[in-house]
């Protein structure tokens, strides 16, 4: 799926982006990240989201943990070893579909007769997919320690990021000397890290702002987005390492 979505954002490329800055890098960057039909980024995350929170559900619910800490010697080293395991697929995935997404933008641009892009413009979008991603797989597992159930852990990660945080944002936003920090809630600093408000159009910026709920500049978002990240993955690893097993 993941390959088919990657092909098709070369194939589609033409219909997204605006025809008087078709090769624009930062339009081009987007499309990559995004398309086909803004499907891109939220299929990764399931993909993600499916296997990043299998590890350390299967050893809490099902009482391997004890096993898999007398494997490895220590817990931590456990969790340790399942988050690089985690972020090394997510990475992974991320970089080959930003390159096969690529590699068929310039295919298609070259057979329409479009000029290429400045594809060295390209990279820095792309490294901050590709880290997004990592820090996704820390995420799912980091609720799995957590929550210590796989179900709520997924009702979690898939409601909250889209309503749950944009709810709280606002309540907390009519707390005095709050206003304004739903820009700064992590998964509002992620989409500010992932979307180049630049690659639109300016009569369609303030609505994307409006979709993404955060005005932080690119820089300050993805480094909110990882700091909050480690602090949850750290959370994470202290509940798995600190918690006692599920009894069955």
């Amino acid at each position: 799926m993941v390959t088919v979505l990657s092909v098709l954002t070369g194939i589609t490329i033409l219909l997204d982006l605006d025809k008087q800055q078709s090769a624009a890098p930062a339009a081009v960057a987007d499309v990559i990240a995004w398309t086909p039909l803004s499907l891109q980024v939220p299929a990764l995350c399931f993909f993600m989201l499916v296997l990043g929170t299998g590890p350390v559900a299967t050893d809490l619910v099902s009482g391997a943990a004890r096993t898999t800490w007398l494997t490895v010697n220590g817990r931590g080293i456990a969790y340790a070893a399942k988050s690089a395991v985690g972020v090394a697929f997510g990475t992974g995935t991320a970089a080959a579909s930003a390159l096969l997404g690529a590699l068929s933008c310039a295919v298609t641009l070259a057979a329409a007769g479009t000029s290429q892009p400045a594809w060295d413009e390209i990279v820095a979008p792309a490294a901050r997919f590709v880290v997004w991603m990592g820090c996704w797989a820390l995420l799912c597992l980091a609720t799995v320690a957590l929550l210590r159930s796989r179900t709520v852990s997924v009702l979690f990660l898939v409601l909250w990021p889209l309503l749950g945080e944009r709810i709280a944002g606002a309540l907390l936003g009519y707390v005095p000397g709050l206003d304004g920090i739903g820009n700064w809630l992590p998964f509002a600093a992620g989409r500010a890290m992932l979307t180049d408000v630049s690659a639109y159009a300016e009569e369609d910026r303030s609505f994307v702002r409006a979709l993404i709920g955060s005005h932080l500049p690119t820089p300050t978002a993805a480094a909110v987005f990882c700091l909050s990240t480690a602090a949850f993955a750290g959370a994470g690893m202290w509940a798995y390492c600190r918690k006692d097993l599920k009894k069955t």
